[in-house]
């Protein structure tokens, strides 16, 4: 589908350097999902056909430019200004996927808005009231406030929200990672806060079964009070399966797609009660890294990732890149998580021996990508995750290897505190935040983006 799209866009009449539409306006043009819009634009920049300028757009390349490549040509691209409105829509909604909007308080005082967007208060005025005509925020005397339909009154306590994750063959489940943990803690919380009951559910991929916490199988028909449905496809194997589960459901559904996007079926999307949040997955948080390294003056950084075998260490790798940063790659395509590791680890040494003798794996991995290259010993390191930052570390200290140069990383986990290691973290609350926004005001969404992208930064120690 998106190749089909690729090639409908390269039929239109271009010249070199001219601008192509929005990823919006492609959208609505050919009705196809934001994630087909990028897969298109992807193939089209691979094969070296546009370039991407961050903050401007794609741009149609000139005949003798060469794929992939990462030095920009912004001085042949005409300026376009942008114009206050479309400056405003940009900030707006950047504010809104970091989550620094609660949609339970009011915004900021419209001098406060002003001065962050550096716009007049008119201008402003004009945009927040053109929100409140689309539904998405409502007056209140001077204040501008999310509108929510549980302004109305609290929900029945009768209520539910089926939360769904995977388990075991008898419906129990343990957390894998912080952020899972994260994930759930911040669920539980914020349902108990909205007076939800929620109905906790896991789906065993053996027996392709949604079961209980006492290990019952249920199905939908078993809670007629629910009114929308949380899917966490974080370790599901098979997330496909999950997502028919619940296809003829007719409550709003909230899907985090901890999966690569490109993953995502498009008739899943045209779903008008359901959409994705993704806060992991495709070049957006290499970006947001790239763009905070370039505000520290760093033009050149080394990439260093075992897990290159994953669409999520690619994608940062090229978001690295799509913000201009000169990146030297130190890469492995083997293995796609630490969990492979820790896989080979299971099937060699005991039970209490696993998580060092994958990490030992993980430390020979290294040593083979970085081959005693004197140019990754200076350079700042950017690593796919924390814990390959706290690896490098350790084997530093120990003399395995040699660098000096200043280390950067993802998750910001327990373990980039410890180190005092600067680390992008996920941004799981406003994650948690916007799927309940969602379920409760899924009117507002309609027409919206329905891959919604979450925003993180990068938290220094």
């Amino acid at each position: 589908m998106h190749q089909e799209l690729a090639n409908i866009l390269l039929s239109i009449p271009h010249h070199d350097n001219d601008r192509l539409p929005s990823v919006r306006s492609i959208m609505k043009t050919y009705r196809v999902s934001s994630s087909t819009v990028q897969a298109a634009l992807s193939s089209l920049s691979e094969s070296g056909k546009i370039k991407r300028i961050q903050g401007k757009g794609c741009f149609w390349a000139s005949r003798d430019s060469k794929p992939n490549s990462s030095i920009l040509f912004a001085d042949a691209i005409p300026q376009i200004k942008e114009t206050a409105n479309e400056k405003l829509n940009r900030l707006f909604t950047d504010d809104w996927n970091r989550g620094a909007f609660k949609t339970e308080e009011p915004l900021p005082l419209m001098k406060e808005l002003s001065q962050r967007y550096n716009v007049s208060q008119s201008i402003l005025r004009k945009f927040l009231n053109f929100k409140v005509n689309q539904g998405i925020l409502k007056r209140v005397g001077r204040q501008y406030l999310f509108n929510r339909k549980k302004d109305l009154g609290k929900p029945s306590p009768l209520s539910e929200i089926i939360f769904v994750t995977r388990c075991n063959s008898w419906g129990g489940f343990t957390a894998e990672s912080e952020r899972e943990m994260d994930f759930l803690r911040m669920v539980y919380k914020k349902a108990g806060a909205e007076n939800y009951k929620l109905i906790l559910l896991g789906v065993n991929e053996t027996s392709d079964w949604l079961i209980d916490r006492s290990g019952k199988n249920r199905k939908l028909s078993d809670f007629p009070n629910a009114v929308g449905a949380i899917l966490s496809t974080l370790l599901v194997m098979e997330p496909l399966k999950l997502l028919h589960m619940f296809a003829m459901a007719k409550f709003p559904v909230a899907v985090w797609w901890e999966q690569p996007v490109q993953a995502l079926p498009p008739r899943m999307l045209h779903k008008p009660n359901w959409t994705f949040f993704n806060s992991t997955f495709g070049e957006f948080p290499g970006t947001e890294m790239g763009k905070f390294l370039a505000a520290k003056g760093f033009n050149q950084v080394a990439y260093i990732s075992p897990y290159h075998n994953s669409s999520w260490s690619i994608d940062r790798l090229a978001g690295l890149r799509q913000v201009g940063l000169n990146v030297v790659d130190y890469t492995d395509k083997e293995f796609a998580s630490p969990w492979d590791y820790k896989q080979i680890a299971r099937s060699k040494v005991p039970k209490l021996s696993v998580e060092a003798f994958a990490r030992d794996l993980l430390k020979r991995k290294i040593i083979s990508l970085i081959d005693n290259d004197k140019n990754f010993q200076d350079l700042p390191i950017v690593c796919v995750n924390d814990e390959v930052a706290s690896v490098i570390i350790e084997m530093n200290d120990e003399g395995t290897i040699r660098t000096s140069g200043q280390i950067f990383a993802f998750d910001n986990s327990a373990e980039s505190y410890l180190q005092r290691i600067p680390s992008y973290e996920f941004n799981t609350q406003a994650l948690v935040d916007h799927m309940f926004y969602y379920l409760e005001n899924s009117d507002a969404y309609t027409g919206a983006q329905k891959i919604q992208e979450i925003l993180g930064q990068v938290v220094e120690k």
